[in-house]
Formats: structure tokens, sequence, C-alpha cells
């Protein structure tokens, strides 16, 4: 199968290094990095991303679109949610329409306003659309652990044809037809690890942790139900899976930057952003302003949100657990 990869970040390597221990799989990713590139192209080997990591004969390099789509079946896209728009601009004229596109970023089109899917769906004018998502580290897929993923799809062919790109990786799924529900999880799981990075920070034990931890997966299901009454799922490796890895893993950036967060340095957590890509903060706002005018009850949420951007006090979040 051929497979084209848009991005070159941690993830999406590591991905692809899962992707070519199945030795039908022929896969090409895309870089903006032209010198990145080239590197790769005498060693096999990505030493910003991992520094000791030879890859695959059957995983390529390239920095132009058209080289990595020209004969593309699958497209994965795992570009950090604030490109996702201008990479998607800047490959629609590559893109075929029997070409499935796979989503592998996690977070919110604040550019539109929606979800990824529905922007992908109108930029590139196709529903072969699947999201892939679930309780992984980029560094655990690549040691070969077991990797649990959530297909989220409404075409039956793309789960049939992903299976038979990751047979015989060590890798399992579960599926849904449920595609935005996948994406506001991940959303989701992401804020909540923000606040459960606070919680620690602000010294509190594992065993208050699990309550945390218990009150966030119901809040999370009730913003599901209340956001489509009609078509949500909670128990999926994306949802339940990923939420709990999140929030309970230092590996995290999102726990990490709510940890700075509670710092004595105001400046610590200010210096964390910049260095470091944290979706959850990147998405905050939106989703606070899409759930606020739902209507929707999401008290952790709020007072996460009210914690970074109105100077509340840490202790509102301890207090938000007692009621």
């Amino acid at each position: 199968m051929n497979i084209a990869i848009i991005g070159c970040g941690v993830y999406s390597m590591a991905i692809a290094k899962r992707l070519s221990d199945n030795s039908d799989n022929i896969i090409k990713i895309w870089s903006e990095d032209s010198k990145k590139v080239k590197e790769y192209e005498k060693s096999h080997k990505v030493p910003t991303i991992f520094k000791d990591e030879v890859f695959n004969d059957n995983i390529k390099l390239y920095d132009k679109y058209y080289d990595v789509l020209r004969d593309a079946d699958i497209v994965f896209i795992m570009v950090s949610s604030k490109y996702m728009v201008n990479v998607l601009n800047d490959m629609k004229a590559y893109y075929k329409p029997n070409m499935k596109v796979i989503i592998g970023t996690k977070g919110f089109d604040i550019e539109n306003n929606k979800f990824f899917s529905e922007t992908i769906k109108k930029t590139l004018k196709t529903n072969n659309i699947a999201i892939i998502a679930g309780p992984s580290f980029a560094i655990d897929i690549l040691n070969e652990e077991i990797l649990a993923l959530t297909i989220a799809t409404k075409k039956r062919k793309i789960y049939k044809e992903l299976n038979k790109i990751f047979k015989d990786t060590n890798t399992t799924f579960d599926k849904t037809r449920d595609l935005i529900s996948v994406e506001l999880s991940s959303v989701l799981k992401n804020i909540y690890a923000i606040g459960a990075g606070i919680f620690e920070g602000a010294g509190n034990s594992k065993t208050n942790a699990g309550i945390y931890l218990t009150k966030v997966m119901k809040e999370v299901l009730h913003i599901l139900y209340m956001y489509d009454k009609e078509e949500y799922n909670l128990m999926t490796y994306a949802c339940i899976g990923d939420t709990i890895m999140t929030c309970s893993n230092k590996e995290s950036r999102n726990y990490t930057y709510g940890m700075k967060l509670t710092s004595k340095r105001k400046t610590d957590a200010t210096n964390y952003l910049k260095k470091n890509t944290v979706e959850g903060h990147d998405n905050l706002k939106v989703i606070y302003e899409l759930l606020k005018k739902k209507k929707i009850k999401a008290n952790i949420l709020y007072t996460i949100y009210d914690i970074i951007y109105n100077n509340a006090e840490i202790e509102t979040l301890e207090n938000e657990l007692l009621k």
C-alpha cells in the first residue's frame, strides 16, 4: 500500500516506523525542512526527533507535496493543529478524490471554528475521511509496545484498509462512526491534562488524582452527550483510554504545562509555552466559547480556563472537586 504522511514530527515518525514493519507498505513522509530530508537520505535517521533510531528502507522523506502524494492510496495528516489549515490549502492541488484521508492531528480549526473533519471535507471536497486517536506516546509506539487506536469513520472500506496496513504491527483497533465525538474527546483530554498537572503541582496525592480523573470522566461524558445526543461514544480508546493516559503521565506536554502553572516563578509556564506545542492551551479558548455558547455545563474545564486566563487561584480547582 502506498502511504503518505504529511508532517514529520515525533508522533508521525513513530507511526511511520510502526507502519514500516509491514513490508507491503511504502511510506512517503512530507517535511517542510529540506535539511532534515537531505540528512535522512544519507543516514536514514532524523536526529532532531529520535537521535539514534535508524528507520526502515520502506520509509522515504521529501520536501515537496507532489513527491509524497502523487501515487498515495492513504494520506495521514499529522501536523500541529495551528498549521493544519495552511497545510491543507498547500496540498489540495495534489490531492486526488480516491485518496483516503486519515486525521492524526489533535485539535480544532480555530480559524474557521470547525472540527478538522469538517474543514478537510470542505477543503479537499471528500468524504473519504477517518480519524485515528488513542492512548499512545511516540516513544512507546517506537518501542513496539501494543498500540490501541480508535478509528472513527463512516466508510467501512477505510476501516478495512487501515487494518490491512497495520497488519502484524502489534496494533489493535476499536471503531466508531462518530467522528465528532472522537475529535472532541481528543481536544478535551489535552485540556483536562493541564488540570491534572495543576492538581499534582499543587501538592495533591495520587489518591486525590483519582478523584480528579473520576470527575473529569463524568464531565467528558456529559459534554459528549449534550453536544450530540444522537451519537456519542465514551467507551473508546480515543476517549476513555487517551484521557486516562494523558491526565496521569508527565510525558504529556499538557500535563507538564499544568504543573508549571503552579510554579512560584510565573515565567516558567510562559517559557514552556514558547518552547513547546501545548495543544490543550492552544484550543482552550475556542472550546470554552463553544461549550458556553451551547450552554453545556463543564465546571472543571471552566475552572482551568479561569486559572489560565483570569488569574484564578490554583485552589479553585481543588474547591471545584469538593462540590
